[in-house]
């Protein structure tokens, strides 16, 4: 691991995922008057808050990231990662919204609330499905659904990888010598 650089949209996403179920329960014991030790009201509705704005503030990078990654070529894009970006867009207007209706209004006092529709079902629907959808991506043929890659060995012209290292291995080695002019 020491070797390997940070990955800082995965850290980001891991953050969204994260917190989304912990607002829906920190929500929903809200609602209930749950007291747990030194869990009161306050600070469940600390969570809640705490939760969304901060799935909001790396929700919105965690978009950009996504697109930067994947070099601004949205025309080659698999459809996964085309999906995955409108569900990332999806989560950060609900939880703006959220927000607004939060300061609005208030956390409310029901389950069965606008704000407890939001929070509790459709964060966690929108995470669940991004969660899906990355595993989709990062998993490949080991995942429940269709990859969303194509093997090689699959294309109209199969490529076998050992034909190619043999063609390449007389070339001379590509790199740049720092201590030489160019």
């Amino acid at each position: 691991m020491g070797k390997q650089k940070l990955h800082l949209h995965s850290m980001m996403v891991h953050v969204v995922a994260a917190l989304a179920p912990l607002a829906a329960v920190a929500f929903i014991f809200f609602i209930l008057r749950i007291e747990f030790l030194s869990f009161d009201q306050l600070i469940w509705k600390f969570l809640v808050w705490f939760s969304l704005v901060v799935i909001l503030l790396t929700g919105i990078p965690s978009v950009f990231t996504g697109i930067f990654e994947r070099n601004h070529v949205y025309t080659k894009w698999h459809s996964t990662h085309k999906i995955k970006l409108v569900l990332s867009i999806l989560l950060v207007i609900a939880i703006s919204f959220e927000l607004y209706v939060m300061i609005r209004f208030g956390l409310g006092t029901s389950l069965f609330s606008l704000s407890g529709l939001l929070i509790i079902l459709v964060n966690n629907l929108l995470v669940f499905f991004l969660g899906a959808y990355g595993l989709k991506i990062s998993l490949g043929r080991q995942s429940f659904g269709k990859e969303s890659y194509q093997p090689d060995l699959f294309r109209k012209e199969p490529i076998d990888i050992l034909v190619n290292a043999g063609e390449q291995r007389k070339k001379e080695a590509k790199y740049l010598d720092l201590l030489t002019e160019r």
